[in-house]
């Protein structure tokens, strides 16, 4: 499978139609479930072992100080996840884009090699996210509706920074650039493009909505018994993984779309 893109002059490129965007989604997907299989395992038992534990006990025990452990395993989630998961997986879609797909360990050998300015690029992130928050929340504990428009205006700014940084991780892995170039290359790419690639992002989010009501009819049967609820959590556990190829496989289209590379493997911007 490839991904067509052609530039338009020095400002943006024509993007594959919407259509032809989700079927190269779909594609890709389907593609990264054998490679990813030890992934996909690993994900899969560790979101039913995290939600069994939730379904069968008390959160807030899991979280006070009595679950030490327990806490600190809900709170690394997030960078689990990241870690061995995301972040490999693009390194193994470009390789199914660029026709010679390579093993899961492969991609993470690969990830290995860029940790650094990973782990740089990352803390970039988090600052930029999280920076303009500390004022916000200054100013929302004055007010007497603290969950008013300043909490809106909170979630705003983490939901346009976010996109706006969506090709910084790729940058990074898949095209070998630094900390700061990334975040430059996703702001850059995203404002050329950004009506196209907002558009096929929300449709796809549309779509995954969509497969996620597959599940959540399960998950309001008002489980009361064990069985019902260790069901209930293989259930959605299993739908979380495998859509999770084709969650990535949007990301690394849609970057490699925006950004296509030559036939000699140079990058075009």
């Amino acid at each position: 499978m490839t991904v067509e893109a052609h530039p338009i002059g020095p400002e943006m490129v024509l993007l594959p139609g919407v259509a032809s965007y989700l079927r190269s989604v779909f594609e890709l997907g389907r593609r990264s479930l054998r490679p990813a299989l030890p992934a996909l395992v690993f994900l899969f038992l560790y979101r039913l072992g995290m939600g069994a534990y939730g379904a069968l006990t008390n959160y807030s025990h899991a979280l006070g100080e009595g679950a030490p452990g327990v806490k600190a395993a809900l709170n690394a989630t997030p960078i689990v996840l990241l870690a061995l998961v995301y972040i490999p997986f693009l390194p193994l879609q470009e390789s199914i884009l660029r026709g010679h797909p390579i093993h899961f360990p492969g991609a993470i050998r690969s990830v290995l090699r860029v940790s650094v300015n990973l782990v740089l690029s990352g803390i970039a992130q988090v600052c930029i996210l999280l920076g303009p928050l500390t004022p916000i929340t200054i100013v929302g504990a004055r007010l007497s509706d603290p969950l008013g428009p300043v909490m809106w205006v909170g979630f705003a700014w983490l939901a346009v920074a976010a996109f706006f940084m969506i090709f910084t991780i790729p940058a990074v892995v898949l095209d070998g650039e630094g900390p700061l170039q990334s975040l430059r290359t996703s702001c850059r790419l995203v404002s050329r493009n950004f009506g196209s690639a907002l558009g096929r992002l929300l449709v796809l989010a549309g779509l995954v909505f969509a497969s996620f009501m597959v599940a959540w009819p399960v998950s309001t049967l008002g489980p009361t018994t064990v069985p019902i609820k260790l069901a209930v959590v293989t259930w959605t556990s299993a739908t979380e993984t495998l859509l999770y190829p084709f969650l990535v496989a949007a990301v690394t289209v849609l970057y490699r779309s925006v950004r296509p590379r030559s036939d000699e493997g140079t990058v075009r911007t």
